[in-house]
């Protein structure tokens, strides 16, 4: 769906592109990052973060596949917003009315039933918030990481039909809102 973390079949050998670095193979990107996390685990400071979890190093070890996941706080967060977003900036003013819209939008499209996933929510049902909340380029969190529509909605945010972008812009002429911003978020 996103070729944002260029992963290519890393089990089958081939390499596997992370946070700007490359490597052989999905195991070798395990092994360095592991490595990294264990030696962040011996610092005292990274340690006594609020809500570190109580368990021993080898079971959050066990647990993580950094930089993606890990059972503590990430150590990567920062640098994968980094990498593929742009960072919080509190220079920058943000201001965004709370917006409704109609979530029914979209259940008849192809694209929304390419897979039978059963709480999938239409992508041209979240493309209108994404485009009211963030702009091109934002990073947009799927934090519930369901059937992937997010991560769809977000590219489609800079794929969308013409058309598409056209009847949102008249849609949000009508209610007053500023014109959306085209282009793709992160997710």
């Amino acid at each position: 769906m996103s070729d944002q973390l260029k992963i290519e079949s890393g089990k089958s050998g081939g390499s596997v592109e992370c946070l700007g670095m490359t490597f052989p193979s999905e195991d070798a990107r395990r092994d360095h990052f592991l490595n990294l996390l264990a030696g962040k685990l011996k610092e005292p400071a990274f340690r006594a973060q609020e809500g570190f979890p109580k368990g021993t190093d080898d079971a959050i070890l066990a647990m993580s596949d950094p930089p993606y996941y890990t059972a503590c706080p990430n150590p990567w967060l920062a640098g994968f917003v980094t990498h593929y977003g742009r960072p919080y900036d509190p220079a920058e003013q943000y201001a965004r009315e709370p917006m409704a819209i109609d979530v029914s939008e979209g259940k008849t499209d192809p694209l929304y039933k390419a897979h039978s996933y059963h709480t999938k929510v239409p992508h041209l049902a979240i493309v209108p918030s994404i485009l009211h909340y963030t702009e091109p380029g934002d990073i947009v969190l799927d934090g519930f990481s369901g059937s992937g529509m997010t991560g769809v909605a977000a590219q489609w945010c800079g794929l969308a039909p013409a058309a598409y972008r056209h009847k949102l812009e008249i849609e949000w002429k009508k209610s007053g809102r500023a014109l959306p911003q085209s282009g793709a978020r992160a997710e």
